[in-house]
Formats: C-alpha cells, structure tokens, sequence
C-alpha cells in the first residue's frame, strides 16, 4: 500500500513545500480562470439551445425540412454544449486537487496533527461525483427526444 501524501510532505524540507504550495497556487489560479470562462460558455450554449428548440417547434407549422434543418444544428449545440460540459468537470476536478494539495502542505507546513482518513473519504466522494456528472453530461441518448416525437408524430400524421 503506498504512503499517504501527508507523510510524503511530512518528510520534506520547508522549502521544498513552499516551492509546491506557489506551484499548486499557480495552477489552481489557471484552472480557477478557465474554470469561469468554461462556465459562461455552458450558459451561452445552453441558451442557444434553448432558442433552437423554440424555433424548431415553431417551424413544424410551417415547414417541416426547416425544423428538421434545425434540428441538426440543435444536434451539433447540444455535443458542444455536452462536451464543454466534460471540460469543466475535468477543470472542477482539477481546481479541487490543487486546492486540497495546497491545504494538506499548509497543514503540514503549521504542524498540524493530521488524519489520513480525512483525505480519503473526501477525495473519494468529491471525485465519484465528478467522474459520474462528467459521464453524465456525455450520454448522447435522447438528444432530440421531444422533438424526434413532434417530428415523427407531424410526419405520420401526413400522407406520404
């Protein structure tokens, strides 16, 4: 079994962990900025998402090759929109791992008497839950469903 982190910080020099702390700093600044600037474009998708499904239910009275022609472009906002979501789990992921580096080297750095476990049950949980939201928002079934079934109720409705 591997040593835990805390011991492994324990055992080096002052300057060594100040050295990690500025770096794990520098990191979690970057991926604290990408995380915000990944969030806005989430939103900006989401909205237009949100319009395209108003259009193309719109357009089902008035021509159905319109809506179905915007239904495709629904098709490539909505793996945008999925993929910048996976992005920013893996952002929040990391965002997490150097705020917890940087909080275990101050701890260590101030002598505080520690408990290996407290890491690991909040590591544990913190991450599943972020692996699972990013497995989440990267299951492409059901897409279209609502507007599939406008669709496919407009057009059987219809004589061919």
């Amino acid at each position: 079994m591997a040593r835990p982190i805390y011991d492994k910080l324990a055992k080096m020099r002052k300057s060594k962990l100040d050295s990690l702390e500025y770096g794990h700093q520098q990191h979690l600044t970057r991926f604290s900025n990408a995380k915000e600037g990944k969030v806005s474009e989430v939103q900006s998708l989401d909205k237009k998402l949100t319009k395209l499904r108003k259009k193309a239910s719109n357009e089902l009275d008035s021509s159905v090759p319109r809506a179905l022609g915007t239904a495709m472009e629904m098709r490539h906002v909505q793996a945008d929109l999925l993929i910048a979501k996976s992005v920013l789990s893996v952002m929040r992921s990391n965002q997490f791992y150097h705020r917890l580096m940087m909080m275990l080297i101050q701890d260590v750095k101030a002598g505080v008497e520690y408990d290996p476990s407290r890491v690991d049950n909040l590591a544990a949980s913190e991450f599943s839950e972020l692996v699972e939201e990013s497995i989440i928002s990267t299951n492409l079934d059901g897409i279209l469903g609502d507007l599939r079934s406008e669709l496919d109720g407009h057009l059987g409705g219809e004589d061919r």
